[in-house]
């Protein structure tokens, strides 16, 4: 073998000691550099009243008889076991709602609605039973109307059925601009629309070409079924007297679409036929009424095609009463009974018989409340390391706030708003558990979030409750002295200065430590990139954190959306593409605009829901709303609370009707007169629209 010439292999050894130096040198550097940020941040934080010693954050023991997860059974119902502990949770297993399910004798899903589909121009002679309701559907642009006119072939009226309605390769506009003057409306096209005209970037959008046929439609429903079918939809022009505009639908628009007269009728039967009901927290359907005593309503549906079973399922689920709330919706089944009948069930639950069943959990929740009356709630553990301390069970805390409120619910609907308050009550004291009360630090974020959702839970309860129109003066009176006292944002904001302690204690602490040489050399080549990229991490990580926490005024209790929106800009712009300095940021960053826009509707509703009580308790004094809120103080409530978002004072009006509407202008800080913003699943848009409560009379 031939050797390397001496020269050659003292020219190698010099470069690869030059490039270790360099390295050496870049690594020392670099540590250098982030050690000095890091210490410079802290400075800097420490200077403005912050901690970032996690002991200072450890609770400190607390006399066992006056600790409540000392008490029995309460440990090993609401603190999670240690990761290699496979404990099974009995009380936890006992809540689930399926064993409810699985143990009620009754069925559980009845049948609400049997549709008889027929061609549009089927005879009404050669329809033998007598529906409740006759309707049309059309599958092109998926619509739902009343059919209750005949056909005619006057064509001098705009409400009338047309015989038949064709299109051959016409142009979109076109077909719009002809139906529309047949309808007699007068409207204008949004230009945003912009068929065949190219964009703001360059792009054209060809206009669709139409060849379709409709049997027995009126002109308007038509139009309202063509433009529905291409993402769009018809509102009135402020600008004009009677005129309308045809722009885009919003993108939490159901992509069926049913008219005010259809929904009205919809609903107006399935109270009749079903009785008073609910939607619970867990999404069965509770009524007022046996499952055994309703029989479908009967339904004719004329139309070109069968309607698919979203189409029936979308249509169902928005007949009912809180399809609105963020609650959800009932589960819909849809089945084929024949060649033309469909069949529309619903998952149910009568309330007696969940009563009855949940009745087992009355020692369990009685123990739960007298528990509650020690006056610290810390549970033991090894608090030295953040990752590890002791947390609550969440599944536990969760399924007894759940039991608790669907309880809440059921007693309502069997009018008996004294035990509702009572399992109320306790879903609101249930809340200690996840508080940071005296001696109950630390406060993760995961706790508090899961205290702005059970508080959302409760609030959303007595929004039910006044829908239902059960409560009266003492409990409205005890709910919103309950009310009150929510205080979320002091939780949310405390969890993330307390996640931030916790997350960059630990990583300094594995960064501090002064080991030997080779130990040293050992520990740098685990991390293989400089330790100081970790330190200007953890300045990065603080400085995102503190603006997430500064999007808290606690002076004037306000949230500041803008700064949290300029904070997700910054947050994402980190994670565009990997940088040194932020990489660890992108990983471990919590979603706090999510959370702090949670926290904030949900603190809305709470304080909202503090004001409905004032004015429910006002209207049974004085039988109306009143005109101003200003009305309620001091008689009905002590002080008004303001928007957290800018606060200005809650919005509130009466319609002509005399009903009210309470709103709050939302995350986009735009007054829009009450209007929720829904996503498609009806759940609530929390970055659009209003957060408002209608009054219990809508």
């Amino acid at each position: 073998m031939a050797l390397m010439p001496k020269s050659k292999s003292w020219r190698a050894i010099i470069v690869l000691a030059g490039f270790a130096i360099l390295v050496a040198f870049f690594y020392a550097e670099e540590n250098w550099r982030g050690k000095r940020a890091w210490d410079h941040c802290k400075q800097q934080l420490e200077a403005q009243g912050e901690s970032l010693n996690w002991k200072d954050y450890i609770p400190a023991p607390v006399p066992s008889h006056e600790n409540f997860f000392d008490a029995p059974k309460m440990a090993a119902w609401f603190i999670k076991p240690p990761p290699d502990q496979k404990l099974t949770n009995e009380f936890s297993a006992r809540l689930n709602f399926d064993e409810f399910t699985r143990q009620s004798s009754a069925s559980n899903i009845v049948a609400l609605f049997e549709v008889t589909v027929l061609p549009p121009i089927h005879s009404a002679d050669a329809v033998t039973n007598s529906p409740n309701l006759v309707l049309r559907y059309s599958s092109i642009g998926n619509a739902f109307f009343l059919q209750d006119r005949p056909v005619v072939t006057n064509l001098s009226s705009e409400d009338i059925n047309l015989p038949q309605i064709v299109f051959s390769d016409v142009p979109l506009t076109t077909a719009i601009e002809n139906l529309a003057q047949i309808a007699q409306i007068k409207y204008l096209l949004d230009p945003k629309i912009g068929y065949d005209h190219p964009d703001p970037d360059g792009n054209t959008k060809p206009e669709p070409l139409l060849t379709l046929r409709w049997t027995n439609l009126t002109a308007q429903q038509a139009l309202t079924a063509l433009i529905n079918k291409y993402g769009l939809r018809l509102i009135d022009n402020p600008a004009t007297n009677g005129g309308h505009i045809i722009t885009f639908k919003e993108a939490s628009s159901p992509t069926v679409y049913a008219s005010t007269e259809v929904l009205d009728r919809l609903s107006t039967l399935l109270d009749r036929q079903i009785g008073t009901n609910t939607i619970g927290s867990q999404n069965p359907l509770f009524l007022a009424k046996s499952l055994n005593r309703i029989t479908p309503v009967q339904i004719i549906c004329y139309s070109e095609t069968m309607p698919t079973d979203e189409d029936l399922i979308q249509l169902i689920a928005r007949a009912f009463p809180n399809h609105s709330a963020h609650l959800g919706s009932p589960c819909i089944h849809v089945q084929k009974l024949g060649a033309n009948t469909l069949q529309v069930k619903v998952d149910a639950a009568y309330a007696a018989d969940y009563l009855a069943w949940s009745d087992q959990f009355d020692i369990d929740f009685s123990l739960i409340r007298e528990t509650l009356k020690r006056p610290y709630a810390r549970m033991n553990g090894n608090y030295n390391n953040f990752f590890y301390i002791p947390i609550p069970n969440y599944v536990t805390i969760r399924g007894v706030a759940q039991t608790l409120a669907q309880r809440a619910q059921c007693h309502l609907l069997q009018a008996e708003p004294e035990k509702a308050l009572d399992d109320l009550t306790l879903v609101a004291d249930l809340c200690r558990l996840l508080e940071a009360r005296p001696s109950g630090k630390p406060m993760t974020m995961v706790a508090s979030m899961l205290n702005v959702a059970i508080i959302g839970l409760y609030t959303d309860t007595i929004r039910d409750g006044m829908r239902l129109n059960p409560w009266k003066e003492p409990q409205l009176s005890a709910l919103q002295e309950q009310l009150a006292k929510i205080n979320l944002p002091t939780f949310v904001v405390e969890s993330l200065h307390e996640e931030r302690v916790g997350v960059c204690s630990y990583i300094e602490g594995m960064l501090s430590r002064k080991p030997s040489l080779w130990q040293s050399f050992k520990a740098e080549s685990q991390f293989v990139i400089p330790r100081g990229w970790l330190y200007q991490n953890l300045v990065n990580l603080s400085a995102l954190d503190q603006e997430a926490i500064d999007s808290y005024d606690p002076a004037h209790a306000v949230v500041l959306p803008e700064r949290l929106k300029r904070a997700k800009r910054e947050l994402d712009e980190m994670g565009s593409h990997f940088r040194p300095y932020t990489y660890f940021v992108v990983a471990v960053a919590v979603n706090f605009t999510r959370a702090m826009q949670t926290m904030a509707r949900n603190q809305t509703m709470a304080d909202e829901a503090q004001i409905a009580c004032a004015l429910e308790r006002y209207q049974i004094v004085n039988g109306k709303y009143p005109e101003t809120l200003n009305a309620l103080v001091p008689r009905f409530i002590n002080a008004l609370p303001h928007d957290i978002v800018g606060g200005k004072p809650l919005r509130y009006h009466l319609d002509m009707d005399g009903k009210y509407v309470l709103y709050s202008v939302g995350w986009n800080e735009t007054d829009e007169g009450g209007l929720l913003a829904l996503k498609k699943d009806g759940t609530v848009d929390l970055g659009n629209g209003d957060w408002a409560w209608q009054s219990s009379t809508n």
